[in-house]
């Protein structure tokens, strides 16, 4: 009687845990089928998979986007030829302070040390002018020798002047620039120096610096239009 009992335990046991199981699939079974189970399903699958390009599109419409690609190819295209120079260039080194002539192919010419800003902040009155050294792209705007310099404002308040009229012959200085200049644009230039043992140093007020000889080979090198790359 004892043992009877003990069997009709055990199957209550496993029943009690098989109806769950079955009741579980059951309720799978039903949402797997369900048609709207289904549909989205499908369009979850549609959103993560990527359709070929042309899919599902006819010939002219196909036509239609291959000829704007080529017109987007084309249009790319003509902007990188504008930045490709054509004629030597120089390439400026802000972080090393190093700069490197070459030719339209990029064959080196001349590589050497130059001087770039010194990222120092002046405070002129109402104005904050940090003395550095401009990135980009630029063109030689125009090439003089023995050009004087016509000091600014800030060269006297730095110094600790007085500030001179606007005419002033004390804003002349001809021999700061050096032998050759080469003006970029917005008051800044590729020139020379008197102070040849700073070359290689971040000392400038923005310009480029460059010795003697380098100076003159890349004056004599680089004409009116030719490209400036300075990072």
């Amino acid at each position: 009687m004892e043992i009877e009992q003990k069997q009709n335990r055990g199957f209550l046991h496993v029943v009690k845990w098989i109806i769950p199981i079955l009741l579980l699939s059951l309720s799978v079974c039903v949402i797997l089928y369900n048609p709207d189970f289904q549909d989205s399903a499908f369009k979850m699958k549609s959103t993560f998979s990527t359709p070929a390009p042309y899919e599902g599109k006819s010939a002219d419409v196909i036509e239609k986007l291959i000829l704007k690609s080529t017109r987007n190819i084309t249009i790319i295209e003509d902007k990188l030829n504008l930045l490709k120079p054509v004629k030597p260039y120089i390439v400026v080194n802000t972080t090393e302070n190093r700069f490197s002539l070459r030719t339209i192919n990029g064959d080196t010419i001349r590589t050497g040390v130059c001087s770039t800003g010194k990222n120092e902040l002046l405070i002129a009155g109402n104005k904050r002018i940090i003395f550095k050294t401009p990135k980009g792209i630029f063109t030689v705007r125009n090439k003089q020798q023995n050009r004087p310099w016509i000091k600014p404002d800030w060269a006297f308040i730095e110094d600790g002047l007085p500030i001179p009229s606007a005419r002033s012959a004390e804003r002349i200085d001809y021999s700061t620039l050096g032998d050759y200049a080469l003006e970029i644009g917005n008051g800044y230039m590729l020139h020379g120096t008197l102070y040849q043992r700073f070359l290689g140093l971040p000392v400038t007020h923005g310009c480029v610096r460059l010795g003697d000889k380098d100076l003159e080979v890349i004056y004599n090198t680089l004409s009116k239009g030719s490209k400036v790359y300075i990072y």
